[in-house]
Parts: C-alpha cells; sequence; structure tokens
C-alpha cells in the first residue's frame, strides 16, 4: 500500500521510495532492497506501475517509478477495504492513514475510521496469569507495565476523540446525518 500511496502522490525514483517507506514505517520494519525492488516488480507485472527513463540530476539517467491507472484503482480498493490488520495493528494502520485521502469519497473515508473506531472500543487485554485470565491495569505490580498501560489507555483515548471529530466531519461532507455516540 505505502509503495502504491507515495507514487499517486507523484513519481519517485527507487531510492526516494525506499526512503519514503522507510520514513513511514522502517522504525519497526526495515525496509530491504530485498523485500522492496520484488515487490515493486510484482507492481509492475499487475500493470500497477510502470518505469520511465528520466534524466539524472549529476549522472546516469534515473528509472523512474509512476503509477497507472490500474495501480490508482488498486490502492483505492486496498483503501475502501483494507484487511483487518490494517485496521487493528498500529504500524499498519499509520500506513492507511497516510494515504486514506487517496480515498476521494468521504462517506467511504469515513466507513473506514468508523472500523478502527470500533476497534478501539473493544477493551484491551496486554497482562495475563499464569491461568490466562487478564490482569487488571491496576492489579499489576510493575510500574512499567502500569506505565504502559496508562500510555495505551491515554493514547487510545486521544485517537478515539480525533476519530468522532474526522467522522463527524466526513459524514457531514457526504451528506449524512450525524448522530452523537450514544444517543439513541
Amino acid at each position: 500500500m505505502a509503495i502504491l500511496g507515495f507514487l499517486r502522490d507523484f513519481s519517485l525514483h527507487g531510492y526516494d521510495l525506499k526512503n519514503r517507506v522507510a520514513s513511514l514505517a522502517g522504525h519497526v520494519r526495515p525496509v530491504a532492497d530485498g523485500t522492496l525492488y520484488p515487490t515493486i516488480k510484482k507492481l509492475e507485472e499487475a500493470q500497477c506501475l510502470t518505469r520511465r527513463t528520466a534524466p539524472g540530476s549529476v549522472a546516469a539517467p534515473r528509472h523512474m517509478l509512476e503509477i497507472t491507472q490500474t495501480g490508482t484503482d488498486q490502492l483505492r480498493r486496498w483503501l475502501r477495504d483494507p484487511e483487518q490488520g490494517f485496521i487493528t495493528d498500529d504500524n499498519k494502520w499509520y500506513v492507511l492513514l497516510a494515504f486514506l485521502h487517496h480515498l476521494e469519497n468521504p462517506r467511504e473515508q469515513a466507513l473506514v475510521l468508523a472500523r478502527r473506531r470500533e476497534f478501539l472500543d473493544q477493551p484491551t487485554q496486554l497482562f495475563f496469569d499464569e491461568h490466562g485470565a487478564p490482569i487488571p491495569p491496576e492489579l499489576l505490580d510493575s510500574p512499567f507495565r502500569k506505565g504502559l498501560m496508562q500510555i495505551h489507555r491515554s493514547t487510545n483515548l486521544t485517537e478515539i476523540e480525533w476519530l468522532d471529530r474526522q467522522i463527524g466531519d466526513l459524514n457531514r461532507r457526504a451528506g449524512f446525518a450525524v448522530r452523537q455516540r450514544g444517543a439513541e
């Protein structure tokens, strides 16, 4: 998704694309040439992107990567109906969020955000006892685990507030009536 998302912004040289993908997600999963370039090749074979030669700024010509209409359509399909991992995994979610503006329909954008909102409404259990029962945050012995839970809770609350505002705004722009959460 990141490759097509960045190329939807503008054409890029492979090296520049690698740096952008690494800036977005490389802190979690390093972007290796052995991963990036085979993926680019597969996307090229699927006619999602093309290469063109452009003059180099200093030396040899550069191979620029450009998204095709097929690639744009694929990106929008991925954005419109993301796999569940893109909703539940924070790092994948950030990638999806970085390119959600390429899904131009505000109602479709709101529906994706609503999926994340529903996920965040689920209770989070990070720690369990030896029998597999969840340990409530207030019963954790470790100050570090308590801190982790506090940070996690604060981050989720901030994201929920942002999601609620964005979903409401997008639904208004799409002409949908906006109901307050909990209103009947």
